[in-house]
């Protein structure tokens, strides 16, 4: 694991999803039209971006960090092409080895205003805020985090700002 590349990459990667959100939303444009014209079953867009935001964090942050025995816990709700099957775009049967880790001095939850303690919520995704709440559009510069140990629908999510974070790879225990 090359953990001096990690934040570059990841960097990298929210570049990448700020830089092509409109052509990937235009693409998914293209493929509603597609698709109702043929009748065929259509995605909603959430499932469109996040097949493609996976296959992009496979190459542009796992390739670039990971050894050839190593993966990351997969991006946001992973690719759900095949969901039935795997999560991943690449590597279908590859098994998480490292989990990504938020980590801060006083991190401020964009929701509630009040500073939280990152080690009791895990990496999402990324996303945008706007208003009274998060979404997914560019550009993406705040963190969406879930409680780790939650029941149900119970769970707490909490929106950091990118800049008050540094990430670090853990591994992660079988």
């Amino acid at each position: 694991m090359n953990i001096e590349l990690l934040n570059t990459s990841i960097d990298s990667f929210i570049k990448f999803l700020n830089q092509n959100f409109s052509l990937v939303s235009r693409a998914y444009e293209l493929h509603k039209l597609e698709t109702e014209q043929s009748g065929e079953f259509l995605v909603p867009f959430t499932d469109f971006f996040d097949d493609w935001a996976q296959a992009n964090w496979e190459l542009l942050v796992e390739r670039t960090v990971c050894s050839s025995q190593e993966s990351l816990t997969i991006y946001g709700n992973g690719s759900d092409y095949e969901a039935a099957e795997y999560s991943r775009v690449f590597f279908h049967k590859a098994t998480a080895t490292h989990e990504v880790i938020c980590t801060a001095e006083n991190a401020i939850d964009w929701i509630t205003g009040e500073i939280v303690d990152l080690s009791k919520f895990e990496f999402d995704s990324f996303v945008s805020v706007s208003n009274d709440w998060f979404e997914v559009v560019a550009p993406f510069d705040h963190i969406l985090m879930s409680e780790k140990v939650a029941a149900g629908a119970g769970y707490q999510q909490i929106v950091i700002p990118r800049n008050q974070v540094k990430f670090i790879a853990q591994a992660i225990e079988i």
